[in-house]
């Protein structure tokens, strides 16, 4: 579970999160969503442990955030961001083998190919991937960490409609097998029925 007590976040001198609180449950999936700008991707980054937060107290299984060490940040929580930057012209297989410290085996990380359909992708160079086929690997690198605790920024961009269902039902699987998943997403409310819930005011 995650708690998120009265958090502000401060940006080159701008607020751009006030006096926020919430709470995530254990297997369950929220979406972030409102207008761009709104603070969407700061929140994520500040659940995160990537932002300092200028007020507040983010709680994972009741111990503060400051208080775990990077590399059990690692283990707990995997990100995917946005726009995934591969800028070096390692194959998908070496990215996802790169995860072992977080705690991905070769096991898990072929689990998280086949559940994502990039077996094709696997011998590819991912700086030769398109925007959407490079946000899928970033997501079969998450999930094979099996961190509790999921992350991602506009998981959906830049996919086709299968791609899409794909996702949305690995992240229903993830969520059933117990799963903290928080999402930002850039789509009407009435397209996140598969949310358990949404965030819309902060």
């Amino acid at each position: 579970m995650i708690l998120i007590n009265s958090i502000s976040v401060i940006r080159d001198q701008n607020p751009i999160i006030k006096d926020f609180s919430a709470e995530f449950k254990t297997g369950t999936i929220t979406a972030i969503i409102g207008p761009n700008g709104c603070g969407k991707s700061t929140l994520l980054a500040a659940i995160a442990g990537d932002l300092p937060l200028a007020s507040g107290v983010i709680k994972f299984n009741e111990k503060e955030l400051p208080g775990y060490q990077i590399a059990e940040l690692a283990k707990l929580r995997s990100v995917v961001m946005q726009q995934p930057a591969f800028n070096l012209a390692f194959t998908v297989k070496e990215v996802l083998a790169m995860a072992h410290f977080a705690g991905s085996t070769l096991e898990s990380e072929n689990a998280a190919i086949a559940k994502l359909a990039i077996k094709e992708l696997a011998d590819r160079k991912v700086t030769q991937l398109s925007g959407g086929e490079r946000q899928r690997v970033a997501i079969a690198l998450a999930v094979a960490v099996d961190a509790p605790v999921l992350l991602l920024d506009e998981p959906l961009a830049a996919q086709d409609v299968e791609s899409t269902d794909r996702i949305i039902e690995l992240l229903r699987s993830e969520a059933k097998a117990g799963k903290t998943i928080i999402l930002v997403a850039h789509v009407p409310e009435s397209e996140l029925s598969w949310c358990d819930q949404i965030i819309k005011d902060f």
